[in-house]
């Protein structure tokens, strides 16, 4: 493995430790970079590839495990400062580790994706969570209220809908609860609202219906059968 590919792979591995709050050790100031050193670095890496099979094949796999992973936008620009006379490692914050995440993450799925063809009208906007807390949340919550039939775990609710699982969804509560829910984990993601999940088409309601936008906005409610209980368990994760 070249250098180039191996920083690709390093800065990946960064990634996922950062989306899954692991500590973030001594870290070398050169380690960051601007958007157009990553440019350079990416375009080193491309044309090391001795045909196009092999780097589709390459570009797919970091691609794949990129979308893995997801960061909620900072509201601060990331300002990379380097003190040239050493190389110190930086203490940076959580959030600034997390908000250059987002910035690293987003430019190399847009520019891996055009690399492989990937046409803007074919890159569906799929439902993201922030952290994976929210599997703790769903989890939480299938205890508290037993949603989910016995088929299917929280951890795979929250899969398929991000469209990392293809399975149906059978609920056990009333659809009224249920967008509820819905209403309350939308903090815990992005790109998310209840089209995105009835759009997934894989959600059954406690009935056997597959739950479409129509039937699922016409459950809205403020005061579900399940309320109390539900707002119990968000409260506990504030």
């Amino acid at each position: 493995m070249n250098d180039k590919a191996r920083l690709i792979k390093d800065i990946i591995e960064y990634l996922t430790n950062v989306f899954n709050d692991q500590k973030i050790g001594a870290i070398s100031q050169y380690f960051f970079k601007s958007i157009d050193q990553l440019n350079e670095i990416l375009n080193a890496y491309f044309v090391r590839f001795k045909n196009k099979d092999e780097l589709n094949k390459a570009v797919k796999f970091n691609l794949e495990e990129l979308k893995k992973l997801s960061f909620q936008r900072g509201e601060n620009n990331i300002e990379i400062v380097r003190d040239e006379d050493i190389d110190n490692t930086p203490d940076h914050s959580i959030e600034w580790h997390n908000d250059y995440s987002h910035i690293i993450h987003s430019h190399l799925i847009k520019v891996f994706e055009e690399r492989i063809g990937v046409k803007k009208a074919e890159v569906k906007k799929r439902i993201t969570f922030t952290k994976n807390k929210v599997y703790e949340v769903v989890k939480a919550l299938n205890l508290k209220i037993d949603f989910l039939k016995d088929d299917c775990l929280p951890k795979e609710f929250v899969d398929v809908l991000t469209g990392k699982l293809d399975m149906n969804i059978h609920l056990n509560i009333d659809n009224r609860s249920f967008h509820y829910i819905l209403t309350k984990l939308k903090e815990y993601f992005l790109s998310f609202s209840i089209t995105s999940v009835a759009n997934t088409n894989k959600i059954y309601s406690s009935k056997g219906t597959l739950l479409k936008v129509k039937n699922l906005n016409n459950s809205k409610s403020n005061n579900p059968k399940h309320k109390d209980a539900i707002d119990e368990v968000f409260k506990n994760f504030q």
